[in-house]
């Protein structure tokens, strides 16, 4: 596993890790606005998806998907 040092040096790891921040203060100041389902699915999508996401760079699994639009990099959707 790479040090703290390595991932702030490296562009993947600071991809990775300033997109979680962005999306983590992104919601915190709209989730006053949202209703409690899509709220609860955003925060789902924070914890798990997006988290695994970062995670998995710090692991060695780097790399970016085919279809980015598709992996957890895109927010949930909810259906009317």
């Amino acid at each position: 596993m790479p040090t703290a040092r390595e991932e702030f040096e490296d562009a993947e790891m600071s991809f990775r890790r300033g997109y979680v921040h962005g999306a983590v203060d992104l919601f915190r100041e709209i989730e006053a606005f949202l209703p409690a389902r899509q709220r609860d699915s955003v925060q789902r999508w924070l914890d798990d998806d997006l988290s695994k996401w970062r995670l998995a760079n710090l692991k060695g699994e780097v790399g970016r998907p085919d279809v980015m639009t598709i992996g957890p990099h895109t927010p949930p959707r909810l259906k009317p």
